[in-house]
């Protein structure tokens, strides 16, 4: 039983679903609405006070509203979160897309599964995650993304932590319906703090792969000519050549800029191309707080809940009803500005005082 009370009133309204229980909160507020007993041959009138009248009309419009959530939740059975790995990033952005879908009125039920960082566990996955039947599949990570492109369900995909998205074909995956939140910082924000950094630099090196990432160096370049800037590319078509190209490179050019290629930036050559770049003493834009704290003058990062949370709100809307392939995936809308301020002096570079207080991680 649940008890409704107003005006020193109460009434027990019987168990019902939660549908049945909003029918009735919209009755009870429209009786509540209008006079007791009206006088004989007269209809209903609304109640004097305005106390009173507001109270029915909030209730109804509340009750209302809620009706209607409620028949969009019939609709929402459940949501299948897929994994990249637990390793930290993609336990963050997992976690907040959890968080901020339990945080609606409707919530849908959320299963959470994990590849543990190996596609070979998809066939697994795949199994658990049809036995699930869910409304929608949330893959956390370029690998999770990869596999449940591959998967022949019928499913709407909205993805996140993943570079790249065009440019790796998700967006365009036949018989799938996607969209999702990124990790591509738009290359004119990157641009614009790089000018603030070093504001008489004009021409800007970059190390690349054509075929990896080409298509985003040539968009690069025309964002370069509308802020004045002059981009320099660089080909490297194997890692072991990247550093023989950064040592050319770095002799005509004012600073570099840097896209995650993993022709370019592995394991084994960051920390070199790092140096190259301090030894030249040059300005370089990295990837990451890592390779800031290892010397690189200054990077821009994704928070990666806020990447989550994005998902998550994509996420509400194919379930509300709208095409996941008729949503702009999300780029990030908060970054993280990482600063060294050593290999500032190193470089003779002044760094203002605006720019230092930006910095979520400064290493001093």
């Amino acid at each position: 039983m649940t008890r409704i009370s107003h005006d020193g009133g109460q009434v027990w309204i019987p168990a019902c679903d939660t549908a049945d229980f909003l029918r009735v909160g919209v009755a009870a507020a429209l009786v509540a609405a209008v006079r007791d007993e009206p006088e004989r041959g007269q209809a209903p009138r609304l109640r004097r006070g305005r106390d009173g009248t507001r109270f029915a009309l909030a209730l109804a419009i509340a009750a209302l509203a809620l009706l209607q959530a409620s028949a969009a939740a019939a609709a929402v059975s459940r949501v299948a979160v897929v994994l990249s790995s637990r390793i930290g990033p993609f336990e963050e952005a997992g976690r907040a897309v959890e968080e901020h879908l339990k945080r609606r009125i409707v919530q849908p039920e959320i299963l959470v599964f994990d590849l543990e960082g190996n596609a070979e566990n998809g066939g697994r996955v795949f199994a658990q995650v049809r036995a699930a039947v869910p409304s929608l599949i949330m893959p956390v990570g370029t690998l999770a993304t990869e596999v449940v492109l591959s998967w022949d369900l019928p499913i709407p995909v909205v993805f996140s932590m993943v570079l790249y998205p065009q440019q790796s074909g998700f967006l365009a995956r036949p018989g799938h319906e996607v969209t999702g939140s990124s990790l591509d910082i738009p290359v004119e924000t990157q641009f614009r703090m790089l000018r603030r950094l070093v504001p008489t630099a004009r021409r800007i090196g970059v190390l690349y792969n054509r075929q990896e990432t080409g298509a985003i160096v040539e968009a690069a370049q025309a964002v370069a000519a509308r802020l004045g800037l002059q981009l320099e590319p660089q080909q490297v078509e194997r890692p072991e050549n990247a550093l023989g190209a950064m040592e050319a490179l770095v002799k005509n050019v004012d600073a570099m800029w840097s896209i995650a290629d993993s022709h370019v930036f592995t394991p084994e050559t960051t920390a070199a191309l790092i140096l190259a770049t301090l030894r030249a003493r040059l300005p370089l834009f990295g990837l990451s707080a890592a390779q800031v704290r290892s010397g690189a003058l200054a990077a821009l990062s994704c928070d990666y809940a806020a990447n989550g949370e994005q998902a998550a709100e994509l996420a509400l809307r194919v379930l509300s009803g709208e095409r996941a392939s008729t949503i702009a995936p999300a780029v990030p809308a908060k970054v993280a500005l990482s600063l060294n301020l050593r290999t500032a002096r190193h470089l003779g570079l002044p760094i203002d005082s605006d720019i230092e207080r930006e910095g979520t991680v400064v290493v001093r």
